[in-house]
């Protein structure tokens, strides 16, 4: 049970890779044994934390009390799982689902708080309207702040709202992403059958990245997954702090300039070629080039 709730809810497998997990160690289960083994894993979870409250209270005593951090999260229309943190130990005290981030909603949560754990040194939220007026009738008097990170991320999209929407606009308008999709799958079966091509990524990978003999295909197959994998540079934390169509139009732009600085001969390759047309629909925009400048 705490193998299949780790793999599921730690190392975020999906039930199949889980079930093969457990077959490699001579263990049959089914995909719907493993759903209700994580459903099992979650309720022993929250009981073992629900009878760690007083020894959790101690804990937070001899640190010198705790501060609140409040946050919710939702996707949708869906309820809103908020969770109540000591930002102090990083210590989860307590959540709860809530059809929204009302103040009759909040409540009754955060004075289940205040009898399990006490008053809180602080408290550190958003500016949700809903979590102001909870906090002030559950906690008055204590030191009230808000989160940074809510904060930055508001001004944030007051400051860049409207031209990173631009910058998304313009770029789904050139369809760059399917047409590098398709220079990337016409390659991957080249690659797979042809021995050369093969041979220079693999010589590519093992030499990580500084070879200057790749095959021009190889190079086009290289930079268009490079472009694609633009997310790889996000932190998670969303926009503003992460932009990930403007790191697409760096990497768009990135690209252009090794393309240029390609002998004539590897100019002329057919799939360097197509490359170069992508990236030039987007790189001679006139209205992407102002929007990038003022990001």
């Amino acid at each position: 049970m705490v193998d299949v709730g780790m793999a599921l809810f730690v190392e975020c497998k999906n039930e199949k890779q889980i079930q093969a997990g457990l077959k490699s160690r001579n263990i049959a289960i089914s995909t719907r044994q493993v759903g209700y083994l994580a459903k099992k894993f979650i309720v022993y979870l929250a009981l073992a934390h629900k009878e760690s409250r007083s020894k959790l209270k101690d804990l937070l005593s001899l640190r010198g009390g705790y501060i609140l951090h409040l946050d919710g999260t939702c996707e949708g229309d869906s309820p809103h799982l908020m969770s109540a943190l000591d930002e102090i130990a990083q210590i989860v005290l307590d959540n709860i689902k809530i059809p929204s981030e009302k103040a009759d909603k909040i409540i009754p949560f955060l004075r289940r708080i205040k009898d399990c754990y006490g008053i809180p040194l602080a408290l550190v939220h958003d500016m949700g309207a809903g979590i102001l007026a909870a906090v002030k009738e559950v906690f008055p008097g204590v030191l009230d702040y808000i989160c940074h990170y809510h904060f930055l991320r508001d001004i944030g999209k007051d400051l860049f709202g409207i031209e990173y929407a631009r910058i998304r606009s313009e770029l789904r308008k050139y369809s760059i992403r399917p047409s590098l999709g398709k220079i990337v799958k016409s390659l991957e079966e080249k690659i797979e059958t042809q021995p050369d091509l093969a041979n220079s990524l693999d010589v590519y990978l093992k030499d990580e990245g500084q070879s200057g003999d790749v095959l021009p295909r190889v190079l086009a197959y290289i930079l268009s997954n490079w472009i694609l994998d633009a997310k790889s540079e996000l932190n998670g934390y969303g926009f503003p702090f992460d932009r990930e169509h403007l790191i697409f139009y760096k990497r768009l732009k990135t690209a252009r300039s090794i393309v240029e600085n390609l002998s004539a001969k590897k100019k002329k390759d057919r799939y360097i070629i197509k490359l170069n047309r992508v990236l030039g629909r987007a790189l001679n925009d006139k209205n992407l080039k102002t929007i990038r400048g003022n990001l």
